[in-house]
């Protein structure tokens, strides 16, 4: 198997274990078991996070996947850090990159988010949005492909 190949389908073992926890994951009856199965299964995730059922987070690279304190993904959601696309049709390089959700951000069910994508601090991803590229801190984004829909307003106090 070449280096693209690895890159593409990544450690077998590492995988079938991968997708087996995810299983568990999904069908965990409580946020708690779902986190706990996706970090397990090498997810970086904060404190204090929720995670809906039915969410597949990079299934070949989930160590490249960081969740940080207060997050809510709703169910089904999906977070990819690689896209093996170019690779299957091209024979071209795989792509993959990092993929931050930073504090307190919330992403609707159904989203998508693929990878290099930042999600800033406080911000809202609307259901069923495709994330192609960095969403600001505190703004509300939606749709296909996600665009700012407005800026979220800190309160004082």
């Amino acid at each position: 198997m070449g280096d693209k190949e690895k890159l593409a389908r990544g450690n077998i073992w590492r995988r079938i274990i991968s997708v087996l926890v995810q299983g568990l994951a999904w069908f965990a009856p409580h946020k708690s078991l779902r986190v706990f199965f996706h970090r397990l299964r090498g997810v970086k995730i904060g404190k204090n996070v929720e995670i809906g059922y039915f969410c597949i987070i990079d299934n070949v690279h989930p160590n490249m996947v960081e969740i940080e304190d207060n997050v809510t993904i709703a169910a089904m959601s999906i977070i990819l850090a690689h896209d093996n696309s170019m690779y299957y049709a091209h024979g071209e390089d795989v792509r993959f990159a990092k993929v931050v959700i930073k504090k307190n951000a919330f992403i609707g069910v159904h989203s998508v988010i693929l990878p290099g994508v930042t999600i800033g601090e406080g911000a809202i991803v609307g259901a069923m949005s495709l994330v192609n590229k960095d969403v600001p801190p505190n703004t509300i984004v939606a749709g296909v492909p996600a665009r700012i829909i407005r800026t979220i307003e800190k309160k004082n106090g």
